[in-house]
């Protein structure tokens, strides 16, 4: 499924195009007209979610291009947003990546937990239980607005952190794994967390103690860690072995602030794949060779699904063979983008 169709884009910055889905125009507009409550309070409460989780997603992409990686879209959607970001398949720059969106929250938590302490003079009024709900007084003043905007800070960073997958602080906990087990057993483990913690979800709204919205979450979120537990079994997740910092696209001499924001050309150097000629001096043995082996077995692999697809249709390819063709799809056209670019200085 292509989350994208169905979607229009509202505004363009730092080079990512920012896209709401119409299902999420669907849900604001069942949200204002039979929540039977003040519709400007309802409206003023989905601004400010839909301004808070855009920041969050935007915290994804940047973090993502800090570590070599790239963004081009967000999509905001009724069950929050997602950051189409394309960091390097290693446990660091994936643990970036996905940390850097918590991060946003984190730091508006503490500026405006900060600024309500200050003023009232008392910690009792920055409380910890995150799932009380939100609570608000009526008098709407900007001491108000700053008591609303932690709450929901600290909600969405509480729920997010929580270790399912395929939320952040399941995605989190599969990045510190990596190193230690592997990509395929922390992707196990994590996916199969993310499963418990779905029916978690479940038993937790069959008590009272959420809505609908969290039922339909934990929908998506099984549905999610089904998959990345299928791929894991049968091998279908790949590491990228390329040597961050000095071979192909995640080159980039330009200080973080400039590459994170898109300011100035890129001067990247075009992918080896493309190189002519005799193969350069390799500071990392066989690397040269692992390329161009990796390579043709895409190659090959590409090949054996679009002719099944020609033969038989899109249909009759498995699941774990339409993850291998959008990652390898993926993959070359981040390539083509670089070549480009690589043509263009």
């Amino acid at each position: 499924m292509n989350l994208l169709d169905g979607a229009f884009p509202i505004g363009r910055l730092f080079g990512i195009t920012i896209r709401v889905h119409m299902l999420w125009v669907l849900w604001v507009a069942f949200r204002l007209f039979n929540g039977g409550g003040d519709i400007a309070q309802e409206l003023f409460f989905i601004l400010l979610l839909f301004g808070i989780v855009l920041i969050h997603e935007f915290g994804h992409c940047l973090g993502a291009r800090t570590v070599g990686g790239d963004a081009h879209n967000i999509l905001m959607w009724p069950l929050g947003g997602l950051a189409l970001a394309d960091a390097p398949m290693r446990p660091w720059p994936q643990f970036v990546t996905v940390a850097c969106g918590p991060l946003v929250n984190v730091v508006f938590c503490l500026v405006s937990g900060a600024i309500l302490v200050a003023y009232t003079g008392t910690f009792r009024v920055v409380w910890l239980n995150p799932f009380g709900g939100i609570y608000t007084t009526g008098a709407w003043s900007w001491l108000e607005f700053v008591f609303v905007f932690y709450q929901v800070n600290w909600l969405l960073l509480c729920f997010n952190m929580l270790p399912v997958f395929p939320m952040d602080g399941g995605q989190l906990l599969r990045a510190i794994l990596w190193p230690l087990v592997g990509l395929q057993q922390a992707t196990l483990f994590a996916a199969g967390l993310g499963l418990i913690g779905s029916a978690a979800f479940v038993v937790w709204w069959l008590n009272g103690g959420g809505g609908p919205m969290l039922v339909l979450i934990a929908i998506m979120a099984a549905l999610s860690s089904w998959q990345h537990l299928q791929a894991a079994r049968y091998g279908a997740l790949h590491e990228d072995s390329r040597h961050e910092g000095y071979y192909g696209p995640t080159y980039d001499p330009r200080p973080w602030w400039r590459r994170i924001f898109k300011m100035g050309p890129a001067r990247r150097r075009r992918p080896l794949e493309y190189d002519r000629g005799p193969a350069p001096a390799n500071p990392n043995p066989g690397g040269w060779t692992r390329v161009l082996s990796e390579r043709e077995q895409e190659e090959a692999e590409l090949d054996r699904i679009l002719k099944k697809v020609s033969e038989h249709g899109t249909q009759s390819l498995s699941y774990i063979e339409r993850q291998t063709l959008e990652r390898i799809t993926r993959k070359r056209q981040a390539d083509e983008r670089e070549l480009q670019r690589g043509n263009r200085l």
